[in-house]
């Protein structure tokens, strides 16, 4: 399923949004969502994740039990979740998927939230009947927004300070993580750089630092000691694979060719900061 709308303004475009109509969707919006998670399968470095819509009154009448309060999430009667196999750059590839997954339910006037340590995986594990080796890495809600938001969302992305980012002189260097680029330096990769920038994270923590060098953007992982784990599940790299997907889709609609490849670059860099893969322009 192609965009219809630049992916531009669907980034920029894009809230979590806790909120919703207590109201089902139609047949055709079901059918267009059931497609799109039929569509969006494989990520970049070759994970298949299978992602399925649960209907959350069919949830609590065959599990007797709730998907989640989720705690922040009120009036969703729909969610996504994903399970993928815990295999190297499981996470990349499912941020990936997931948020251009969000991005189309964007373009149908859809709301979404990213959760990924807000709900009980072994709830939905039981709902999806997911075998025992499986990852749910993170889920969303999906549905009409409602027309207001409640008090307790306005409180939640103040404090997330979720409309807040980081500039690009502490996300992007050349050469060396004490060089800062320029969006001068960069004028093709200015818009691509630029969603990177937008893209959502855990808590907003936007842990991603791009390294140009050459011909290639090296995606590095910069942890905030301490946050991200949920067991098994890596958070933190989830956001890579978000932030991935903004690139990637900028790019490609922009014409600028290239591929994801893992070539970890020869610098001396801090301890703190994680190779993970590189954009190879082509």
């Amino acid at each position: 399923m192609q965009f219809i709308n630049p992916v531009e303004t669907l980034i920029r475009e894009r809230k979590s949004k806790r909120t919703y109509a207590k109201k089902e969707l139609s047949n055709e919006l079901i059918d267009k969502i059931q497609q799109l998670l039929l569509d969006h399968n494989t990520g970049p470095f070759g994970n298949q994740v299978k992602f399925s819509l649960i209907k959350k009154d069919f949830a609590n009448e065959n599990q007797k039990v709730k998907i989640g309060t989720y705690g922040f999430i009120s009036g969703a009667l729909y969610f996504i979740a994903g399970e993928v196999k815990n295999k190297p750059y499981c996470f990349e590839d499912f941020g990936f998927l997931l948020e251009k997954i969000i991005l189309h339910l964007t373009e149908l006037n859809l709301g979404t939230c990213w959760l990924g340590g807000t709900f009980s995986r072994s709830i939905i594990s039981d709902i999806l009947d997911s075998d025992l080796d499986t990852l749910i890495p993170a889920i969303t809600p999906v549905g009409y927004i409602a027309n207001s938001k409640t008090i307790r969302e306005n409180i939640i992305r103040w404090a997330a300070k979720s409309d807040n980012r980081l500039e690009w002189n502490k996300l992007f260097f050349k050469d060396n993580f004490l060089n800062p680029i320029t969006k001068e330096e960069l004028p093709d990769y200015e818009i691509p750089l630029e969603m990177l920038r937008l893209a959502p994270s855990a808590s907003n923590k936007q842990p991603w630092r791009i390294l140009w060098m050459k011909d290639d953007f090296h995606f590095y992982l910069k942890r905030n000691p301490g946050y991200g784990m949920y067991g098994a599940v890596d958070l933190q790299r989830i956001d890579m694979g978000i932030a991935m997907s903004h690139f990637d889709l900028s790019c490609k609609e922009l014409g600028l060719n290239g591929k994801w490849e893992v070539c970890k670059p020869e610098i001396d860099h801090a301890v703190e900061i994680e190779y993970i893969a590189s954009w190879r322009i082509l």
